[in-house]
């Protein structure tokens, strides 16, 4: 009986508890929002706990907690506020923006406020990423930061663009900046094959931009110096996305689909046009058109096409209270403008971060990606579709009566090679870490990094003979493995109430391996034999290894008073094994300070002034890619190397011990601000950049030449950089419904070449070297000084084209050895972007325009197309006007002028003002209201856009059929040319975001 009553006691002590425990645990149901509307992904913690959750794309969310509970509301920019729950079960929550400054910033080795922060430095949020359809992490900057030129080099899938960061800083060594994701410094040595152009794939296009969460362009050298040896062009710090512990679990589908076509072609003639032309010019010696060869072909529209892609990414991000994760996964096929140029890529990502302990923190990010290109010929090459389609004589034909393909002699039938052949590269790239973050007690902590970049090459080229089996196949292998391990300590504290100092030391050892191996062969039994193995004849096998590694010892320190001044130093010796023995090891520092004056006295009470900061920094950085083994005497064995049929070893460059890095010295000094409450946000800077010690391929005397190479690596020489960076932010309109936000930026940069001890001297007495023969770095002017005899035109009275002598003097017979002078600069006078953000209610427009003005182009391939005293190629239709009769403003010259022949001489005839403004990106997309996904189950945002990519662009009329925004090399010398360089792709995609 008396356990019966316990039993019962019991059971209405439990029953009552949980009665208790039901009333005091509530849903709450909570808005954030800010002034200008919802706030999503704002966080929000039961105070004491580490139970929370994030806020949707409408700003909502709920939360099981109890009346005693006090929730804490936070985002970054804006100040936390902390409120009980009560008896409340609905919270409508403001949050008021924070201070600018203390806005956080992604550094090398850290992160820093905005108000801590000396160094120069651009981010490019996800706002202003994520409408860009994007093949590599390169477009994304593309005129959103101040002081990057990013030229996208060719219209052809996965091409390399060009990234200038201030200016060229070197000659001959690499011009690219350092590229470091999540912790990792990637290596840009582009693996494949060289099929017509100067640049190959791009090296990054294996980075999924879908990933990317920001991207710092670290500038001047208190940003960069602390990555030492490879800071002097730039560092591009790129973090991918993750979760948030706590956070809700969010599903992202992004689906679109898209069709485009080239921006440009040359208008060339067609069959009926040449063929009175060949006439008229007297090209064949046949005087009735009906006695060359009939019918007709329009080879440039036969090898472009409307192409088709297709995306689709998927990504699951959140986290419980101990661990954040990020899953993603991408898959993209894309067909170019260009027949036969197609694109399949599949990726996948896993971030993920996890508390082990109070003291441990434990992470790994790794990506997989995998580019499947079916590749063309990209330009100086007549197996090139554009390049063939321009010079092939109209009435040739791509295939005979009976509809088979045919062989069209020197100028290759690109169609038949599209249609045929296998021109396969496929690059797998797996990048990421490890990581481990251990406490080690009150503001400082130990981290370790492993990372890698593994990159996978495998290509496969099979041509085939028409109409007999037979032909040519290749097969090449290369792989690069990067390892890279990290060890820093971090020191954060405060003392005193105004004393902040923030301290990062560590080391890093880096290790890099490429091996590559290639094999061909001729002569197959059958078409259907694709392996190498089947040739009846292998002609070549090849194979080589090279290794560099690096070490690096660093250190950085910030220290804040008052939160008004700031002073930063840094330091770093790196020892490299691509340096000789007498300097593998180098030295580079440097020094800055921040005054941030809106938090003096003098302009507290300020009434249009919120945030005003003035900074300065010097330092050194310095550029190692000069390639492996430089420094060495090298020699080389096999066939070269054979004495008398017997193995030997023979002798192919000197060595120079003394050979060390080259070395930039900048100066930068800033002023930063937010004015009128935050609604224009302002930065302007000027920096001096100069490079001494730079690595130049001199001549050696005859008498002390090596082997094959009669040149010598050595440090010589100066080039300066110098400039204005600007940045204007401006929200027009930010209340109530309307939204209107512009930012500008605008890069100004002036090069000139200062020394070049050892080079060549021209006729003025000036040392030089040439880039190409169109080109030169010349002292006293820019690195790439177009240097050409000046065309006139063509005179209307004679009929005879004209060019100027040295001396200004019009002839009708230039000599390009004597009468060649500075004509043009490939590099711009400024570039920049301008976007404009309009929000109406539930739709957004993004308008991002980008710029370049000042910079000339030479357009090669006209050298080709406008030789109008050849018959051997097919010409642009502008030739038709040939000049009859005294006063006619003709653009060739008359057909029996001495001058009708040499009219195609390179000249700055071929010279183009290469300054431009396109619509590079217009995206217009609709937000379904939240009213409408409440009546579904799971979706919590749903976004229609439409994204139209390189829109119009404005230029100058002759560059008609010409895309300015080409360059045919990513080198330093010979930059702004172009020879048939594919144009720039001008795409319209649909798509849609959904949120579950």
């Amino acid at each position: 009986m008396k356990k019966t009553i316990i039993k019962k006691y019991l059971f209405l002590v439990l029953l009552g508890f949980m009665a208790q425990v039901t009333l005091a645990q509530k849903t709450i149901t909570v808005t954030v929002k800010e002034q200008n509307g919802p706030l999503p992904g704002a966080s929000v913690l039961i105070q004491g706990t580490t139970t929370g959750t994030q806020t949707d794309f409408d700003g909502n969310f709920s939360i099981e907690a109890s009346s005693t509970d006090v929730l804490t509301f936070s985002y970054v920019g804006f100040k936390e506020v902390s409120i009980p729950v009560g008896n409340q079960t609905i919270i409508n929550v403001t949050l008021e923006e924070d201070n600018a400054l203390d806005e956080v910033v992604i550094v090398a080795f850290g992160s820093q406020t905005k108000k801590k922060n000396v160094q120069s430095v651009s981010v490019v949020g996800q706002d202003a990423i994520k409408d860009i359809p994007a093949n590599s992490p390169q477009e994304l900057l593309q005129g959103q930061a101040a002081g990057v030129q990013v030229v996208q080099s060719s219209g052809v899938l996965g091409a390399a663009p060009t990234i200038k960061i201030r200016g060229v800083a070197s000659v001959s060594s690499g011009s690219r900046p350092l590229f470091v994701v999540d912790g990792v410094p990637l290596n840009d040595t582009d693996l494949t094959s060289n099929q017509g152009a100067n640049q190959g794939l791009n090296p990054l296009a294996n980075i999924n931009p879908n990933d990317i969460e920001s991207i710092s362009v670290l500038k001047d050298a208190s940003a960069t110096a602390i990555y030492g040896s490879r800071g002097s062009n730039g560092v591009v710090i790129v973090t991918t996305k993750s979760g948030s512990k706590g956070g809700q679990t969010t599903v992202t589908l992004n689906v679109s689909t898209g069709i485009s076509e080239s921006t440009d072609t040359f208008d060339m003639m067609n069959a009926d046009e040449f063929r009175q032309y060949a006439v008229d010019a007297n090209y064949f010696g046949i005087d009735n058109v009906a006695d060359l060869p009939q019918g007709g072909f329009n080879w440039v529209d036969g090898v472009t096409r409307t192409g088709i892609s297709n995306n689709i990414d998927a990504s699951v991000s959140g986290g419980s209270e101990k661990t954040s994760f990020y899953i993603s996964t991408n898959f993209k096929d894309e067909e170019g403008f260009i027949i036969g140029n197609d694109l399949k890529r599949r990726a996948g990502r896993l971030n993920i971060n996890h508390t082990a302990t109070d003291w441990l923190e434990i992470g790994a990010n790794i990506g997989v990606t995998r580019n499947e290109f079916d590749r063309v010929g990209a330009e100086n090459s007549t197996f090139a579709p554009l390049t063939s389609a321009y010079l092939i004589r109209p009435w040739v034909q791509p295939r005979d009566e009976n509809g088979n393909l045919v062989n069209t002699g020197f100028i290759a039938n690109t169609i038949a090679i599209e249609s045929l052949d296998i021109n396969d590269s496929d690059v797998t790239r797996t990048t990421g870490n490890v990581s481990a973050k251990v406490s080690l007690f009150e503001g400082l902590t130990f981290n370790s990094r492993f990372g890698i970049d593994r990159v996978l090459v495998e290509e496969q080229q099979r041509s085939f003979e028409l109409n007999s089996p037979g032909g040519t196949g290749s097969n090449f292998y290369a792989q690069d493995n990067r390892y890279i391990l990290t060890n820093t300590l971090n020191y954060d504290t405060t003392f005193g109430d105004k004393h902040d100092l923030g301290a990062v030391a560590g080391i890093s050892y880096e290790e890099n391996t490429i091996r590559t191996i290639a094999v061909a062969g001729t002569g197959f039994a059958s078409d259907s034999s694709l392996n190498i193995e089947s040739a009846a004849q292998k002609t070549t096998t090849t194979s080589s290894a090279t290794a560099n590694s690096l070490v690096g010892y660093f250190a950085r320190v910030n220290y804040a008073y008052d939160s008004k001044y700031v002073l930063e130093g840094s330091l770093r010796r790196d020892g490299s094994s691509r340096f000789g023995a007498d300097n593998r090891f180098g030295t580079f520092f440097a020094l800055g300070g921040a005054w941030n004056l809106s938090e003096e006295k003098f302009l507290e009470d300020s009434s249009w002034i919120n945030n005003l900061k003035l900074r300065a920094s010097f330092g050194t950085t310095g550029n190692d890619r000069i390639g492996n083994f430089q420094s060495l005497a090298l020699y080389s064995g096999g066939t070269f190397g054979q004495y008398n049929d017997q193995a030997g070893l023979a002798p192919v460059s000197a060595p120079n011990p003394d050979l060390k890095w080259e070395r930039s010295k900048a100066f930068d000094i800033g002023l930063a601000g937010d004015l009128f409450n935050n609604r224009i946000s302002f930065s302007v800077d000027y920096y001096k950049k100069r490079t001494d010690d730079l690595i130049l391929n001199l001549p050696l005397p005859i008498s002390t030449a090596a082997g094959t190479n009669n040149t010598i690596a050595r440090n010589v020489g100066e080039i300066e950089n110098r400039g204005f960076d600007v940045s204007l932010t401006s929200n027009n309109f930010r209340d109530g419904d309307f939204k209107w936000t512009t930012t500008l930026n605008i890069g100004f940069n002036t090069n000139e070449v200062i020394s070049l001890p050892g080079a060549s001297i021209d006729t003025e007495g000036r040392e030089f070297i040439a880039g190409s023969a169109s080109q030169r770095a010349i002292v006293g002017e820019s690195i790439n000084t177009f240097y050409l005899v000046r065309y006139k035109g063509v005179n209307p009275q004679t009929g005879d084209a004209e060019w100027l002598d040295a001396d200004g003097n019009a002839t009708t017979n230039p000599n390009p050895s004597t009468d060649r002078v500075i004509a043009g600069d490939a590099n711009p006078d400024f570039v920049g972007g301008l976007t404009n953000t309009f929000k109406y209610k539930n739709f957004d427009l993004n308008v991002l325009t980008n710029f370049s003005v000042g910079n000339d182009i030479y357009v090669d391939g006209l050298r080709f197309t406008d030789n109008a005293a050849s018959g051997s190629f097919n010409n642009r239709a502008a030739l038709l006007n040939v000049w009859q009769q005294p006063g006619d403003n003709a653009f060739v010259p008359a057909f029996d002028s001495p001058t009708f022949n040499t009219f195609a001489q390179r000249s700055t005839a071929q010279l183009r003002d290469g300054s431009f403004l396109r619509f590079k990106n217009v995206t217009l997309g609709y937000t379904i209201p939240k009213s409408v996904l409440d009546k579904t189950r799971h979706v919590k945002n749903i976004r229609l856009y439409a994204t139209a990519t390189n829109l119009i662009t404005i230029k100058g009329s002759d560059l008609e059929g010409i895309d300015p925004e080409v360059t045919d090399t990513s080198a330093a010398l010979g930059q702004g040319e172009t020879f048939f360089t594919p144009p720039q792709s001008k795409s319209f995609i649909f798509g849609a975001t959904i949120q579950l």
